[in-house]
């Protein structure tokens, strides 16, 4: 690794950040989601719903996850067998509200799961109290891709 001979004065190329990755804590928080493989077990009507609805992050979030309240979904099928857990998954449970699964989740679990909210869109949920609005917009995993590599890219040079 090189660094500058002492007493050398190395100024950082000045670098300003881009308008949209700026948040406005005023607003409500629209989130980024990956439509996952257990989406089929959902009704059209509940997959709706919750791309249409508002939710509200409720007091009982915490590291594990953050719930939600707003409208049931419905879920269809039988129960899964547990199975791994990624960072953002949206669960549902028996109760029809989906949980968004955050760092200290855990390891496994069997309710089934809507999607996956971005990395970018988790960063912008974990510094919003309870009580925010959140509406969720559905995207494609190659546009989620694309956002994050521009996005790592800027942060990063």
């Amino acid at each position: 690794m090189w660094f500058p001979p002492l007493g050398s004065h190395v100024q950082p190329a000045p670098r300003r950040v881009p308008e949209h990755w700026i948040p406005d804590y005023r607003q409500p928080l629209t989130l980024d989601v990956v439509v996952g493989a257990q989406a089929d077990r959902f009704p059209a009507t509940s997959l709706a719903r919750f791309f249409d609805q508002p939710y509200r992050l409720s007091a009982q979030t915490d590291r594990m996850g953050a719930r939600l309240d707003g409208p049931a979904l419905t879920v269809m099928g039988e129960r899964l067998i547990s199975e791994g857990i990624s960072l953002g998954a949206i669960q549902v449970t028996t109760d029809g509200q989906p949980i968004i699964l955050l760092n200290d989740r855990q390891t496994i679990g069997g309710y089934p799961k809507l999607g996956a909210v971005t990395p970018r869109s988790l960063d912008a949920l974990a510094q919003r109290p309870p009580g925010t609005e959140l509406r969720f917009r559905a995207i494609s995993l190659h546009d989620a891709q694309l956002r994050e590599r521009a996005f790592l890219q800027f942060f990063t040079r």
